[in-house]
């Protein structure tokens, strides 16, 4: 099994999260390559399973992307760079950006899909 994390730091960040990853790597005993666009500070980060059972690699990326998301969000990035956001981002979408953050958002997505058509749910669920 493999899985991504797509985030985007300042420039000037990106040696820290390297350092991070690092550190990752080691503690939580998961293969970690990366690689990313030293230009505008896109990472993609692949955590690999390698022998490990499904629900052991499950603890290890739950505890690997929300060390990655606290890291961006300290360095002042995002939790996406180039791939949007999604369903596998959504768990972790309102600790990083905030509840009043989140709840502007689902009232410009009322604004303009007030029926709930476009891509419902896909973000963040419009109705409590």
């Amino acid at each position: 099994m493999m899985d991504e994390v797509d985030i985007s730091v300042p420039i000037d960040h990106i040696p820290d999260v390297l350092k991070r990853i690092d550190e990752l790597e080691k503690k939580v005993g998961m293969r970690i390559p990366n690689f990313g666009h030293a230009g505008d500070g896109n990472l993609h980060i692949y955590l690999c399973s390698d022998d490990d059972s499904k629900e052991v690699y499950a603890k290890k990326s739950k505890e690997v992307i929300t060390e990655l998301y606290k890291k961006a969000k300290e360095v002042d990035g995002n939790m996406s760079g180039e791939h949007g956001i999604g369903y596998a981002k959504e768990p972790y979408f309102e600790d990083y950006y905030g509840k009043d953050y989140v709840e502007m958002l689902r009232k410009i997505k009322l604004a303009f899909d007030p029926n709930d058509v476009i891509n419902p749910d896909k973000v963040f669920p419009m109705h409590d």
